[in-house]
């Protein structure tokens, strides 16, 4: 989006007003915004990535949980009869590039008598600064509108009400943004900060129509700085560099020339926000304050062939043991040490392109392969287990990220030992397998 095509307000210096007016409908504006003139975003809807979860609640009230992702109260007369409540992830469509899922919330088209509390949970290790989140929701017209958001940091819990349900997501007003996840010797990563933009308000004083515009470059509003880029741990080299709205809001980082062992590089970016608040009755005054903001992001270097393996949480640097990775009748395989080493795995995607591979031995999808020597006895293991049916539950996800010159990728899940016979699931063993490795020519 091009920030001079539109003449907006960005979220974070507006939001405080109209959201602060919006706890209470029928409260006098003490601070009376100018005219705001854009175009709100218009998203498609969700589509669904996973099982629903319901429950039957009555004008008793309830809690319905969606794992510890989502949490549901309805409160003792919400309702007025026996009501079916459902939570179901979905597509993020307010910001695609995020890893969030959004939620559906239903029975849609529903008014409760009394609010009820959605609360999320956010994964402590999210990128961002919990300060600046809050919570939207889609309207019918598929506008993406920004709530009022409790924070409770020490829980990571955000919470809202609302007396209806659509489809829900936990957002960041500022983001830092990079275009890779891990890099080589000598390359670069581009990174930018973007700010939440408001769109046109119809009224100011209804919490419906705060609809959101798209994200952009940060720098439209004079409210905000930005300062203090730097590199905090790790070598290479940071160039902060100016953005479309003339300000320091972008950086290029450069690899350093060479790279002897997987590295993890952290960044550092400061935002100072001298009066932007978001509505949030359990902050002092009903005001979250944003003031000076630290955001966070994490870049490995990854050497020429790159392995790390992390069994039960203990990590393996198993870059240096025999390895290759090659692409074989349809599938890629990834394959680690040898009867010499003390560990040794196969990973086979049956696929030959990037993706995401689930747990199995179909087209498009992956097993793990894992054995260890220990005194001359080896012990085999395996992502996946036989019931007593002899029916085969499989486990873990695998993803390639390139499939070329170098296969790249990683492996996540649980693996099994093959020699336990019994009608019990036998004891996991939790496996984290991440690899660049030069290609060998394939042969299809």
């Amino acid at each position: 989006m091009n920030s001079l095509k539109l003449t907006v307000y960005r979220f974070v210096f507006m939001l405080p007003f109209l959201l602060a007016a919006s706890c209470n409908k029928d409260a006098p504006l003490t601070e009376e915004p100018d005219p705001v003139f854009g175009e709100p975003v218009v998203k498609p809807k969700g589509q669904p990535v996973g099982d629903a979860v319901s429950a039957t609640i009555g004008p008793n009230g309830g809690v319905l949980l969606y794992g510890d992702m989502v949490r549901m109260e309805i409160p003792p007369g919400a309702v007025d009869e026996l009501t079916t409540f459902g939570i179901r992830p979905i597509s993020n469509t307010l910001d695609e590039a995020s890893s969030n899922p959004a939620f559906r919330l239903t029975p849609e088209g529903t008014r409760f008598n009394k609010p009820v509390r959605i609360s999320f949970l956010y994964d402590p290790d999210a990128e961002g600064n919990p300060t600046t989140r809050m919570v939207a929701f889609q309207r019918r017209d598929g506008v993406w509108c920004g709530n009022s958001t409790e924070l409770n940091a020490s829980q990571r819990r955000l919470t809202v009400e609302t007396t209806h349900f659509s489809d829900w997501v936990w957002f960041d007003l500022l983001s830092l943004r990079k275009d890779k996840e891990t890099v080589g010797a000598g390359e670069t990563v581009n990174l930018k900060l973007l700010e939440q933009v408001l769109a046109e308000l119809i009224p100011a004083n209804h919490i419906d129509s705060v609809p959101l515009a798209a994200m952009d470059d940060i720098g439209f509003s004079k409210d905000l700085t930005v300062s203090g880029w730097k590199i905090i741990s790790g070598p290479g080299s940071l160039s902060p560099k100016i953005n479309t709205n003339m300000v320091h809001g972008d950086a290029v980082y450069t690899a350093p020339t060479t790279i002897e062992r997987a590295t993890d590089v952290e960044i550092q970016v400061e935002v100072e926000s001298k009066n932007g608040y978001i509505s949030d009755r359990s902050a002092p005054g009903g005001r979250r304050k944003l003031g000076k903001l630290i955001l966070l992001t994490t870049i490995r270097l990854v050497p020429e062939n790159f392995v790390q393996l992390i069994v039960n949480g203990v990590e393996r640097d198993l870059s240096k043991t025999g390895n290759d990775a090659k692409l074989v009748n349809g599938s890629v395989y990834i394959r680690l040490g040898g009867e010499e080493s003390p560990i040794s795995l196969t990973l086979q995607c049956f696929g030959t392109g990037a993706g995401t591979y689930p747990g199995g031995t179909d087209s498009g999808k992956a097993v793990l392969y894992y054995t260890t020597y220990n005194g001359g006895e080896r012990r085999n293991a395996v992502s996946f287990y036989r019931t007593c049916e002899n029916d085969h539950v499989f486990n873990g996800t695998a993803t390639l990220t390139d499939v070329g010159q170098y296969i790249e990728g990683s492996f996540s899940g649980l693996i099994f030992p093959m020699d336990v016979q019994n009608c019990e699931v036998p004891p996991s063993t939790t496996v984290m397998f991440n690899f660049k490795i030069s290609s060998v020519s394939p042969s299809r």
